[in-house]
């Protein structure tokens, strides 16, 4: 696993994971932790998880614009494959998960929060949304099949369309999160709501998980380069083109 990117925390039982890589916009070298500590975690026993983040104003932004905004189609595709193969390995993780969102989490990084079974968010300044269609790109159609099996058709047209982002209140409406708390408390509110899923019997948790979300998982993982391909013709548009180099500047001072 690469090293200082993720710190890995147990208490009484429960694993915390948290993202310790700046602002936390997802690049290959955090993508690949997130993914080799959630397949290490369910090879031994797939015990609690909660996904959480050091940084105090962001869960996760998103894709590195800055690593991409120069990268190739083929770049930018295998890329996208990457992010598809840990949206799958997060959602589709047996035991039960959490995220602690104490701060912005936007486009790839709600995606991240999504994949979790329960969801607790920061009052506050903190912004949780998909801005996706504002850069000029879909969200990935993965994604989106994840998205489906979690929220309602409400939720999703607010997400997925709006892209102005939910506060906690709101959020909590939509049912995008369980639950809010003030951002000091927000990994001990979490900790307290996943430890009572952790403590109903781990085989039936699994299996619930498989009966509910199997199918999904399987749709999943069988892809589709047709819209994959879909995509990447979105990201290289001119027009998406400038949105994106246009980011990365910004992101640059």
């Amino acid at each position: 696993m690469p090293d200082n990117v993720l710190v890995h925390e147990e208490n009484r039982g429960i694993h915390r994971l948290v993202m310790d890589h700046g602002p936390n916009a997802l690049d290959p070298e955090l993508m690949a932790a997130l993914r080799d500590s959630y397949r290490e975690l369910a090879e031994s026993g797939a015990p609690a998880v909660i996904l959480a983040s050091s940084h105090p104003r962001l869960f996760c932004p998103g894709w590195d614009l800055k690593l991409l905004a120069d990268a190739d189609r083929s770049q930018v595709g295998d890329f996208l494959q990457e992010f598809n193969f840990l949206i799958l390995e997060l959602f589709s993780y047996p035991g039960p998960t959490a995220a602690a969102i104490a701060g912005h989490s936007v486009a790839a990084g709600c995606l991240l929060s999504l994949c979790c079974d329960l969801r607790v968010m920061a009052t506050g300044q903190a912004r949780q949304g998909l801005s996706e269609l504002n850069l000029g790109v879909p969200v990935p159609s993965n994604s989106l099949r994840m998205l489906r099996s979690r929220l309602s058709s409400p939720a999703l047209d607010e997400l997925v369309f709006r892209g102005e982002g939910c506060t906690a209140t709101r959020a909590r409406e939509f049912g995008i999160v369980h639950r809010t708390a003030a951002a000091p408390d927000t990994m001990a509110v979490t900790e307290l709501e996943l430890a009572k899923l952790a403590g109903r019997p781990r085989r039936a948790v699994v299996e619930t998980k498989n009966f509910l979300l199997g199918h999904v998982w399987q749709e999943m993982r069988q892809g589709s380069p047709d819209e994959d391909a879909a995509f990447l013709d979105c990201w290289f548009a001119a027009e998406t083109r400038e949105r994106i180099s246009g980011v990365a500047r910004q992101l640059s001072h």
